[in-house]
């Protein structure tokens, strides 16, 4: 495998016949990520038009990370396949009608595949964009994003619902292992056998509950903001499984950054409920009520698992350094796996307990 990063890319696509000879490109690594090589390439303006912009994304062996991490490279022609379903699947429910205000959610396009170099390039968002992450960890909340969030998860897994034809494409469920279960629920159990019980009931409940596309990354970091909509990023972790680990995945990150907030912890508390409505009220439209509870009870023990992990699996965060939060986190997750909350108010409720307490000691 030809390896590519921000020196070689130029020759790389000089050499391939993906720009002309002679034609000057502009290349940057965009950080973010641990398993990837991920680059974005701006060509030259011609004439009056603005160059093309697009992204190059390479898939390498070992992550960047602390702890040793290996998943294959073959990952990213899963990518590529998630990515193309996922556009299918928004177009399919787009007649969801939303007021205009709202962002809209959108996928990047295909440029090219090089099967040969695990390599393959898509369109980059519009510029000028901001990272969800960012804007939430500068303290900037905004809940019209959550609510879109919640719309956009909601419609590719309802839009998925039990749909044959994708569980065939996706059930291999290996990367998911390598990349997700591993590294958080396997880890965390490891370094905590007390939660070993919970994860590994946790583990299993995955297992049998296979309802949907999942897209296992859905997270702040991978949601763009531009003024065209809600670019959707990363697709590498997609698989046919259970939805409940998309939610559990995306609210702990919400609940991670409320405990990073403290003591603005309520307003990002009430940003996962607005994500918990808007994803409940467009799930209703391609499943009934006893599968969307079973759903939001499954999600809440996710959530546990995840944001545990986030403390002492291998895919660390890296803005919660205070003792005292991360045990209030870790008193959180406790408390689901004991309690078993049913729903994501309950869950809602817990935090502000345990985060209230912090808010008191000062």
């Amino acid at each position: 495998m030809r390896l590519v990063d921000e020196q070689t890319a130029p020759a790389y696509l000089r050499e391939t016949g993906r720009i002309g000879s002679h034609e000057h490109v502009s290349v940057r690594e965009l950080a973010g990520g641990v398993s990837n090589m991920v680059l974005l390439v701006e060509r030259a303006p011609s004439g009056n038009e603005p160059g093309e912009r697009f992204v190059l994304k390479q898939a390498r062996k070992q992550l960047r990370t602390s702890q040793p991490w290996f998943s294959n490279v073959e990952r990213n022609w899963r990518e590529a396949e998630v990515l193309t379903i996922c556009a299918q699947l928004l177009k399919r429910g787009e007649s969801d009608a939303i007021a205009d205000h709202e962002p809209r959610a959108q996928t990047p396009s295909i440029v090219f595949v090089d099967r040969e170099n695990y390599l393959f390039a898509m369109s980059a968002a519009p510029v000028p964009n901001m990272v969800w992450r960012d804007e939430l960890l500068a303290g900037r909340i905004d809940p019209r994003i959550a609510a879109a969030c919640g719309r956009l998860l909601a419609m590719l897994h309802g839009e998925s619902w039990l749909d044959g034809e994708i569980a065939a494409r996706l059930g291999d469920r290996t990367l998911f292992d390598e990349l997700r279960v591993d590294p958080y629920y396997r880890t965390l159990a490891a370094a905590c056998p007390a939660a070993r019980p919970a994860i590994e009931r946790l583990i299993d409940s995955l297992d049998r509950h296979p309802r949907s596309l999942v897209h296992a990354d859905f997270s702040p970091k991978n949601l763009l903001v531009s003024a065209e909509g809600l670019l959707m990023v990363d697709f590498e972790t997609g698989h046919y499984g259970d939805p409940a680990f998309d939610l559990g995945f995306l609210l702990s990150h919400l609940v991670l950054k409320a405990c990073r907030a403290i003591p603005r912890h309520d307003e990002f508390l009430d940003l996962s409920e607005v994500f918990h409505q808007a994803y409940s009220h467009r799930l209703t439209m391609n499943i009934v009520g006893a599968d969307l509870a079973d759903l939001w009870a499954r999600g809440a023990q996710n959530f546990a698992g995840c944001a545990w992990a986030r403390l002492d699996g291998k895919s660390s965060v890296d803005y919660l350094s205070d003792p005292a939060r991360r045990e209030a986190i870790r008193a959180v997750c406790r408390e689901i796996f004991d309690r078993q909350p049913p729903d994501w108010s309950d869950v809602v409720a817990i935090c502000r307990r345990q985060f209230a307490q912090i808010e008191t000691r000062g």
